[in-house]
């Protein structure tokens, strides 16, 4: 008994000892987010905006997205496990380079809230043209999230190369789009305006939910009118709202694109199928928001603003957090127990009954006559 007892201590600590690096990565990056969540909740943040509400619980404008991020990140290494302890840097350099990226958002964060470099960055947005809201909240929240993925993103290269960009694609490309998103909104609320190229999808978006609510009985109006800044607005008894980008979900579908051809590239599903599942996901992600905006006005019919604005802050992303998991889950489905194959098999076996039953019909109808 005391030697199994040895051998399995023994066998406990080789396998610490090849898989340190990996459970390193997963600890440095969530110490920063840990960090920040316990600032935001405690409300010892020096940016005051990000003392009125725990932003944790938001997904628009928020940092529940970090928690996403988090949880693909764990969830990818538990899949790729095996290969990404055999290809840990074996360069000192590496891991070196490594841990000065993975540590760089810890030490933005302690900066910012602790050693008065959010002053700095209040400076830089001023230069740049933000002001009022955009400048205390928009621009220090897309600084904040380009530090964190860029960090992480660069930290995994340095470690694993292109390799590692493989491994964690799904959980990186939510985190540096939502990065790049954020910036977009953060700029168009300051001194950019209203990014037109995005603004497109907000109108037909709009009309669908307007239709929509009109099917389902509730009273609404679109309202729109041309112009550089201009956006839908949706009228009704309860009140009204515009209907930007954000909202239409047009990141919802950059993310749906970026994530879904990650997925494609790492499986062997056939050319015609990927094309398949992409337009079935991609219509899938638009109703989706159509369905979010409809919830809105139903929310802010029934239980007033301050429902609405939770659900439109913290709730609303979901659709689509859901939807594309139940995507990759049907997809994943499909693919392993050969669905398409059984499916086309029972429809030939159907029409080769119907042949038989057809064809016996037919005869029994010669007999007759004859």
């Amino acid at each position: 008994m005391h030697l199994k007892e040895r051998f399995a201590g023994r066998n406990v600590r080789e396998e610490l000892k090849n898989c340190w690096f990996h459970i390193a990565l997963l600890v440095s990056f969530s110490v920063p987010v840990t960090m920040l969540m316990f600032l935001d909740y405690f409300d010892m943040e020096s940016f005051s905006v990000f003392n009125q509400e725990f932003r944790f619980l938001s997904t628009w404008k928020g940092r529940m997205f970090y928690l996403f991020f988090l949880w693909l990140l764990f969830l990818e290494s538990i899949i790729d496990w095996s290969k990404i302890v055999e290809k840990k840097p074996k360069k000192r350099f590496r891991i070196f380079a490594f841990f000065i990226c993975a540590v760089i958002p810890l030490i933005y964060v302690l900066s910012v809230n602790f050693w008065g470099i959010d002053e700095v960055i209040l400076s830089v947005g001023q230069n740049l043209g933000f002001t009022d809201t955009s400048l205390v909240f928009h621009w220090p929240l897309c600084i904040e999230y380009l530090v964190f993925a860029f960090s992480f993103l660069v930290a995994i290269f340095l470690a694993y190369g292109k390799l590692g960009l493989g491994y964690f694609s799904i959980a990186l490309s939510l985190l540096v789009g939502m990065s790049v998103v954020y910036t977009i909104n953060a700029f168009e609320s300051g001194p950019a305006g209203i990014f037109k190229p995005f603004e497109m999808l907000a109108l037909p978006t709009a009309a669908c939910a307007v239709a929509v609510l009109d099917i389902l009985g509730h009273s609404c109006t679109l309202n729109f009118q041309a112009g550089p800044n201009s956006m839908p607005l949706i009228i009704t008894p309860s009140g009204a709202a515009y209907i930007g980008w954000p909202c239409a979900g047009v990141h919802s579908l950059f993310l749906f694109i970026v994530i879904i051809l990650l997925f494609f590239k790492r499986s062997s599903i056939s050319t015609f199928h990927k094309f398949i599942y992409f337009v079935v996901g991609a219509i899938g992600t638009y109703l989706a928001n159509v369905l979010r905006i409809v919830s809105y006005f139903v929310i802010l019919e029934n239980d007033g603003t301050s429902a609405a604005r939770f659900f439109h802050n913290s709730l609303g992303e979901l659709y689509f957090v859901s939807w594309m998991f139940i995507c990759i889950l049907i997809i994943v489905s499909i693919e392993r127990f050969m669905l398409v194959e059984k499916a086309r098999y029972s429809v030939q076996k159907l029409r080769y009954f119907l042949g038989n039953v057809k064809d016996k019909i037919l005869n029994s109808m010669r007999r007759s006559k004859n």
